[in-house]
């Protein structure tokens, strides 16, 4: 038995906590409890509607020995041929432009959602240029945000260290980037005053060893940072708490480590050593419009609402303080919230509906699509012309909130 598995069988008797209330005081957002988050990727451009000087198809193309997708072609119903099982609503997009970034916070917003988690590629990189941007608009639409760091931007490709010194210093330099250009905007994610980061864990191992960073390592990070942060780590190590403050989980089919990861934070959380921890829900998961990556299409039909529904059953266990939506528009790996023409506002709809019976949050599902009526009257004409004819009544459809397939989760092999 594992000592994960054997926490949460100690931790099993007492389950009273299933029910108990969860204070938002901790945190810099006036909603109540638990906050509503997606991920969210800042890193698509149009060539043709690009605002920086980006004169690429970023993550809308993808070439492999089995997938070729460009979008300079189009298909016979005039969709661009992108690297995604889904086709956003509005067009491929770029990141960078102020009516895209507008639509899309507007339109979480207005669906209940309190904060992006925006993934980053570290100081220069496109998505850090667009991070100002993100931060404006969230204050103006009383949205937080928060960066997702990639434990991997300390390996090659991206740096090349010769020690893990190199490893710790690029680490505590690029935190100390976030904090220094981004921590004290008004929109920045707090916890307890302290501005929150998270990341993506790295896997595997190389010459120097694990290509991860080690407990140690880490407190000689937060040691050597200009201001103290909360910092949150992928999945549940019991070895790097309570040094990390909190962990979160991905998207997984399995089921039981679904239940298992909420049972063992809670668990933890009691014991001390362990200050919070965020569960997650999503839509479904179809990668194959970039061929996993290069390693093979990995798929998790949807099945409708059936995977979204579930996802949002399980993530209340526990009572976490975030619940992260997995995720607003990750096209390439087929996650994406974001209204599609295949999709319609359905999945944001249903969010909301059934976040508003849990919480009594007032659902209003018309203001859902406000945003994309704005969006066509005050995007560029290059913008617009992305949009295809059939958006529209797409948009303006109603949801089908019937859910086919309950506990979906427990149909996947």
């Amino acid at each position: 038995m594992t000592a994960f598995s054997a926490c949460v069988q100690d931790s099993s008797s007492n389950n009273d906590v299933e029910n108990a209330t969860v204070s938002n005081s901790n945190w810099n957002i006036q909603s109540d409890a638990p906050i509503l988050a997606a991920h969210y990727m800042p890193w698509f451009s149009n060539p043709n509607t690009a605002q920086g000087d980006n004169p690429n198809w970023s993550h809308w193309a993808w070439k492999d020995s089995k997938v070729d997708r460009n979008p300079e072609v189009r298909q016979d119903d005039n969709r661009r041929d992108i690297a995604s099982i889904q086709y956003p609503l509005i067009g491929p997009y770029s990141s960078d432009s102020d009516h895209v970034i507008r639509y899309h916070m507007k339109t979480a917003k207005s669906a209940g959602i309190d904060a992006f988690f925006v993934i980053w590629y570290g100081p220069g990189s496109d998505t850090d240029k667009v991070i100002p941007k993100l931060l404006e608009e969230a204050e103006l639409q009383d949205m937080k945000l928060a960066i997702c760091y990639e434990e991997k931007l300390n390996w090659t490709p991206y740096r090349k260290p010769e020690s893990r010194e190199d490893i710790v210093a690029t680490t505590i330099d690029d935190l100390n980037y976030v904090i220094d250009e981004y921590s004290d905007h008004p929109a920045y994610l707090r916890r307890g005053g302290k501005p929150f980061i998270y990341q993506f864990n790295y896997w595997g191992e190389d010459d120097l060893g694990p290509r991860s960073i080690q407990p140690n390592e880490w407190e000689e990070i937060f040691n050597s940072l200009g201001q103290p942060i909360v910092y949150a780590r992928q999945n549940l190590s019991p070895q790097h708490h309570p040094n990390i403050d909190g962990a979160y989980l991905w998207w997984t089919t399995d089921e039981s480590y679904i239940k298992d990861f909420a049972s063992f934070s809670r668990h933890m959380i009691d014991e001390g050593q362990l200050e919070f921890f965020m569960s997650m829900i999503a839509p479904g998961f179809d990668d194959s419009g970039v061929n996993g990556w290069g390693e093979g299409s990995r798929i998790t039909p949807r099945a409708g609402l059936s995977l979204l529904k579930d996802t949002f059953e399980r993530a209340w266990q526990h009572d976490p303080e975030v619940i992260q939506v997995v995720t607003w528009n990750d096209f390439n790996e087929g996650t994406a919230l974001e209204p599609t023409l295949g999709n319609g506002f359905q999945y944001l709809d249903a969010l909301e509906s059934w976040w508003s019976e849990k919480t009594g949050r007032p659902a209003n599902l018309e203001d859902n699509r406000e945003a994309f009526m704005e969006y066509l009257q005050v995007a560029s004409p290059e913008e617009r012309s992305e949009v295809l004819p059939q958006a529209l009544q797409v948009a303006n459809e109603n949801s089908d909130l019937k859910v086919s397939v309950p506990n979906y989760l427990e149909t996947i092999d």
